[in-house]
């Protein structure tokens, strides 16, 4: 009787022993799991910040360029209106006079399209021919009248079907 109560004891101990490591190994094993798969979102998410990073870096880069621009474009328009204020202040001849308005016009134009369009190689081509005029403007004086009338045209023209693209 002492062997069957010794042998039972031994069976139930050897049975409980295998049900603890079970559960035990069921739940390492969930564990094992939960961990990996948060490995896995905390990769996700650093993947996710730096992506963002790089996104908030690229922006700040692009608002900076555009601010600069914008500055150097307000320098632009002011050296423009004092050499109108100049032209103004200096002799009025008729010709003079027209390229003046012209340059205002040209200049309101600009304005406007920097406003509406954000297209900086539209607005660089029309201050480098806004720049060509005032060359003009200021040369006008001494040179052959008719020369100066050809340029100007051409000019006017030209950045008249700039502005109606």
């Amino acid at each position: 009787m002492l062997k069957d109560i010794s042998k039972k004891l031994t069976m139930k101990k050897t049975f409980f022993i295998t049900q603890l490591e079970g559960f035990f190994n069921a739940i390492s094993q969930e564990y094992q799991e939960i961990i990996h798969q948060k490995e896995i979102e905390n990769t996700t998410l650093k993947e996710k910040l730096t992506k963002q990073e790089k996104d908030i870096n690229n922006l700040v880069n692009i608002k900076n360029t555009l601010s600069l621009e914008i500055e150097e474009s307000k320098k632009t328009i002011q050296s423009l209106q004092n050499q109108i204020d100049n032209l103004k202040n200096s002799s009025q001849s008729d010709l003079q006079h027209k390229l003046i308005v012209e340059n205002q016009t040209l200049k309101q134009k600009l304005e406007k399209a920097t406003q509406t369009n954000p297209d900086m190689k539209q607005i660089q081509d029309l201050q480098n021919q806004i720049k060509k005029l005032q060359q003009i403007i200021a040369k006008g004086a001494s040179y052959n009248p008719t020369l100066q009338s050809q340029d100007k045209e051409a000019l006017i023209e030209e950045i008249s079907k700039s502005l109606k693209k």
